[in-house]
């Protein structure tokens, strides 16, 4: 999945600087954020009390969504925290993962650990020193060089078994001559150095000279998270100053910890190949990627080069996209500001965790990163505004709108930016089963639409799903309302007529004539029939409504109208009308003229079929719409 953004990444580093091998990326910096806490630059050559004076000149409190103005000194910062932080804590240089930076110069504990605030902590401050700055020291990272090298095989004469050949300790510069013809091989320089190891001694010895004074200092600044210590140093030789060595430092742990693991490692043609360390699980907990029945046991394996991209890309990807979202990426003009006329290109949806940073969702779409959208939300039911006009809806014109509308009308507020890796609690009177069912069911199908602006696998299943979420609503959720549900019901036909369904201008010109139809009927002086089932079950709808809605009763809910939806047929559907009418017949005038024909087109007629299908959305139809029983003549008079 990396592999596939860090083409587009690379362009776009090329364009910020000519240096592609640059160790903090201006691309990546421009986005970095540090993390909360006290951050102080330390001079290795001065006691703390010669540095006291400028402590305000060399330090910064970083606060949760907050961050200093754009500085010298913070972009110091930015640049070294990221040259001293870890590739993950998984691969800590402490073993005890109390230390959370990479190099002697930086020192990176969490407030309650460094200031020993931390109660029943195993090691004192001192002690997580002592063995951090141990495991810096020029023989235990040059282990963890010679460690990449794969390992010679040899087989034994006697029993024809394998044994690995390990390097004697003569024979390490010899080994690590691989990385000799390398841009490596500075740094590997640097790691023998007498500069590094004076440095070392320098540091050890300013934290046993100064912690105790300095720990006391930063204990009364109000700060939260992490204390972050970097040093700098009066350079005894030109060519070696303090920003050049973070970075040979940065190299000196990150390489031998870019793959996965170094156990698979080969080298092919001459250059070193591993496992790639991102979007990549393959330990001994999560062995589920490995191949078990072929000679190469890794799924994958890339060049040092290109870990190393692809450990930038992540790390642009953590600063400049959101986390818990679905991020377009356009395959060049996604990752800089597209300059002019940007030619039709294809787009990576990806979607970011945002605590581990690692792609939990990851597609290569190849439509365009714009989504073009626009619904023309129609007032098919004929609905009328509390003013008694008839009511307007704005039209849907971006796919956020859109997405945002569907989700509280169909899904109950559910279907948001993540929804395409949630699932939605069940939670009764408020979302059920049926409804987390239907949204599992069809979320990919929305996604699709939101996302990508393809209807095609949401055509085949729209209709169907929205139209079982507004039953489901009506009757089962506590908290809807039938006016609500007319809306999205009115929402419904209009995204089905948008889609190119069919069938959602079939049913809408359906129920345009049959309202027009039947409002000519009820005030026909004559007798009038049913000329279909199609007037039979939207006349039922409307009788249904009017009947409730004589009800006195405080609250009338969705789930009174549970009787005629769930009638099989037409006669089970007159039979609980006239249920209906016997209870409620105390409050509707005899003489009413249009209730009277209503009553009679329905009794009077025998569909030919059964309330399933378009008859069930008919009936549905004319339990939210503008109910006919309640209009006025012309002339006034009901």
């Amino acid at each position: 999945m990396i592999r596939d953004l860090t083409v587009g990444f690379q362009k776009a580093q090329e364009k910020f600087s000519s240096n592609i091998q640059e160790k903090f990326p201006p691309i990546i910096q421009d986005n970095y954020k540090l993390k909360e806490g006290i951050f102080i630059r330390l001079n290795v050559n001065q006691s703390w009390e010669d540095q006291v004076a400028s402590f305000e000149q060399n330090h910064f409190i970083i606060r949760r969504q907050e961050e200093p103005q754009n500085t010298e000194l913070l972009n110091w910062f930015k640049c070294q925290d990221y040259l001293s932080s870890l590739v993950d804590m998984n691969k800590p240089v402490d073993s005890k993962k109390q230390v959370h930076s990479n190099n002697p110069l930086a020192l990176f504990m969490k407030r309650e650990v460094f200031l020993a605030e931390k109660q029943g902590g195993k090691y004192t401050t001192q002690e997580n020193l002592e063995r951090y700055l141990l495991a810096t020291g020029s023989d235990p990272v040059r282990q963890k060089w010679l460690e990449m090298i794969p390992k010679v095989k040899s087989r034994s004469s006697k029993d024809n078994s394998q044994r690995e050949v390990k390097p004697s300790v003569n024979g390490l510069a010899k080994e690590l001559q691989f990385f000799q013809q390398s841009e490596y091989a500075v740094a590997l320089t640097y790691l023998d150095s007498c500069e590094r190891l004076q440095l070392i001694g320098q540091i050890t010895k300013w934290y046993h000279t100064n912690l105790a004074v300095l720990t006391e200092y930063i204990g009364q600044l109000p700060f939260k998270n992490y204390v972050k210590l970097f040093f700098t140093f009066d350079s005894p030789a030109p060519t070696l100053v303090c920003e050049q060595i973070y970075a040979f430092e940065y190299v000196l742990y990150t390489i031998p910890k870019i793959f996965n693991s170094n156990d698979y490692n080969q080298l092919v043609a001459a250059e070193l190949v591993g496992l790639p360390s991102f979007d990549m699980t393959m330990n001994s907990k999560k062995p589920f990627m490995e191949h078990k029945t072929m000679r190469s046991q890794a799924p994958e394996r890339v060049t040092l080069q290109q870990a190393m991209m692809a450990k930038q890309t992540t790390e642009w990807l953590a600063a400049a996209k959101p986390p818990y979202a679905t991020n377009k990426i356009g395959y060049e003009s996604g990752f800089v500001p597209p300059t002019g006329h940007v030619p039709p290109e294809g787009t990576f949806h990806v979607y970011m965790d945002g605590k581990y940073n690692e792609l939990y969702g990851f597609e290569n779409v190849p439509f365009p990163p714009t989504t073009t959208v626009q619904v023309e939300w129609l007032n098919i039911l004929q609905l009328k505004d509390p003013a008694g006009d008839e009511k307007y809806y704005e039209t849907i014109q971006t796919a956020e709108a859109l997405q945002k509308t569907i989700s509280s009308r169909f899904f109950r507020g559910r279907l948001n930016h993540s929804f395409i890796l949630n699932e939605p609690d069940v939670k009764a009177g408020e979302f059920t089963a049926l409804m987390a069912a239907l949204y599992l069911q069809s979320r990919q199908a929305f996604h699709d639409w939101f996302y990508k602006g393809t209807t095609v696998s949401l055509r085949g299943i729209f209709a169907k799903v929205t139209f079982r979420l507004l039953v489901e609503q009506f009757i089962h959720v506590e908290t809807s309302r039938i006016a609500e549900l007319a809306d999205a019901f009115n929402l419904r036909l209009s995204i089905q007529m948008a889609i190119d369904d069919k069938g959602g201008k079939i049913m809408a010109d359906r129920i345009k004539g049959t309202m027009d139809s039947l409002r000519d009927k009820l005030v026909n002086e004559g007798l009038v029939v049913c000329a279909n089932d199609e007037e039979f079950y939207f006349m039922a709808g409307q009788l249904a409504y009017y009947l409730i809605s004589q009800s006195r009763t405080q609250k009338i809910t969705g789930e009174m109208y549970e009787p005629f939806l769930r009638a099989k047929n037409g006669h089970q559907l007159k039979k609980r009308l006239e249920e209906a009418y016997m209870l409620y017949k105390h409050e509707i005038f005899s003489g009413y003229r249009r209730f009277n024909q209503a009553f009679s087109l329905v009794l009077g007629y025998v569909p030919e079929t059964d309330n399933q299908g378009s008859a069930r959305e008919l009936l549905l139809a004319g339990i939210f719409a503008d109910n006919l029983l309640f209009e006025k003549n012309a002339k006034g008079v009901e």
